[in-house]
């Protein structure tokens, strides 16, 4: 008797209370508390509730999960809460399939289901899973800190140069030149993919999740806060009463290509390649990442790199289009739709800074085209640099300079050295007041200086950055 209770306690033991000890921080990780959503979504953060003046908590269902948990069993229509069992088949031996990842993952479901798009990892001899990468530390959040994001330092512990991965490269003159600067997914990623032009609308009234499409064939380039990297990224556009709205952070589907990474005229335009976004950009300063074709109902997005200009909210533009029908109409394929505008409202660019002048002119980006905003139509009497604000600052500033004729503007910020950090203004300007955003993350502390010249006029001035 005693054996039977000592082998009914030991499988309980291995079966129950092991797992459980396996993820002793569950309550703060990503999968339980699903910040993810309010962090993006919330007026207080920024985003898209500042223009639709709508709580989350009446959009309908704001945790993520499947049609039926791991075990095969549907989930409730109200009282939803995160549990072991979204993952975990708990009547079983407690596994982990790829169908219970994608059940909530629904960008690489598409991905890999609708757009078939190959990955190197995936395709492998022995295919990967998304366990194989994503170890489960990371999924129960063992280290104990409860993130806002997927995108917050930490939340993410898998990097394609990390312990039992791609701890060593290739030596060539391709990663020579970019490891440091460049992520791998930057040259190694053949697609990402984005939600485009959401009716929040449905949403709202029907709590039915309708966009008019998925796109792919691009990659957006930005840097990446979390470690100063250029890096891919996606955005959600949204319309809602005739507001538009774009959500862009730096993510990348697992689109991974080996042999047929981008090589210099895929990116370089003055290194003759032929890239749709770099030639709309010089031919007048900005770019049109979608057009509405009202004849038959689509639209025409760009395709390959697309560089996300460091004026990116004037700069960057899509056609924003809103659903005809009723918006508790099934989320089907469907062409009624019409134009609204192609202004964006508000553009939340999370995790991640544009791309600065430097880098833009690295590509063969016309930098002379760069928007800097125009503050009074009034002509000043003379030709001025203002004290940056704030400062000290932390990690953006503004700088104010005066032209009291038409000049040939340059703008540079230096460090403590004389090292030039960022062109922030270069071109020809018209008289009047003029206003520049500086972001010096991934900057150290310490004092820098930023200095404008033209023809009759230099002047240098010291600003302090302080993290």
């Amino acid at each position: 008797m005693k054996k039977i209770t000592l082998l009914l306690t030991f499988c309980f033991v291995i079966g129950y209370v092991l797992p459980s000890l396996g993820q002793g921080n569950f309550n703060t990780s990503l999968h339980k508390t699903r910040n993810g959503k309010p962090t993006w979504y919330n007026s207080e953060n920024g985003g898209f509730e500042t223009l639709t003046n709508v709580p989350m908590s009446e959009l309908g269902c704001v945790e993520c999960h499947d049609a039926v948990d791991a075990n095969g069993d549907p989930y409730p229509a109200t009282g939803y809460t995160p549990d072991c069992v979204d993952c975990h088949a708990t009547n079983s031996n407690w596994d982990v399939t790829q169908n219970d990842c994608l059940g909530c993952h629904s960008r690489e479901a598409s991905i890999i289901n609708v757009h078939q798009v190959p990955d190197v990892h995936r395709d492998a001899s022995t295919p990967f899973v998304c366990k194989d990468c994503h170890k489960k530390e990371e999924l129960h959040g063992d280290d104990g800190v409860e993130y806002a994001s997927m995108f917050d330092p930490g939340a993410i512990q898998t990097d394609c140069q990390q312990a039992g991965c791609h701890t060593s490269v290739a030596n060539n003159s391709a990663h020579n030149q970019h490891l440091d600067n460049i992520h791998c997914t930057s040259c190694h990623a053949s697609t990402n993919l984005a939600c485009y032009n959401c009716h929040f609308e449905s949403q709202v009234d029907a709590h039915v999740k309708r966009a008019f499409k998925q796109v792919t064939d691009f990659i957006i380039l930005v840097n990446r806060t979390k470690d100063g990297k250029v890096h891919p990224a996606t955005f959600q556009s949204l319309s809602y009463e005739g507001n538009t709205w774009v959500a862009m952070g730096p993510s990348v589907a697992h689109t991974i290509t080996k042999d047929n990474a981008r090589t210099c005229s895929d990116c370089h335009a003055n290194f003759g390649g032929s890239i749709p976004a770099i030639d709309d950009w010089n031919a007048g300063g900005g770019i049109k990442f979608a057009t509405w074709n009202p004849a038959d109902s689509t639209i025409t997005t760009l395709t390959g790199v697309v560089p996300l200009p460091v004026d990116y909210k004037y700069s960057f533009k899509m056609d924003f289009i809103s659903y005809n029908g009723d918006p508790s109409d099934p989320p089907t394929p469907s062409k009624n739709w019409s134009y609204v505008k192609d202004e964006v409202d508000g553009f939340q660019l999370e995790y991640a800074t544009p791309l600065t002048t430097d880098q833009m002119e690295s590509l063969g980006m016309d930098i002379t085209l760069v928007n800097v905003e125009r503050q009074i139509n009034s002509i000043p009497d003379g030709f001025n640099l203002e004290q940056n604000y704030p400062n000290p600052f932390n990690p953006t500033t503004t700088i104010k300079f005066s032209l009291a004729e038409r000049s040939e503007v340059e703008l540079v910020v230096y460090d403590a050295l004389g090292n030039q950090i960022e062109t922030l203004v270069r071109g020809d300007h018209d008289a009047g007041v003029y206003e520049v955003d500086f972001d010096a993350t991934g900057l150290t502390s310490g004092v820098y200086f930023y200095q404008i010249k033209m023809a009759s006029f230099t002047e240098t001035k010291k600003l302090v950055l302080m993290k």
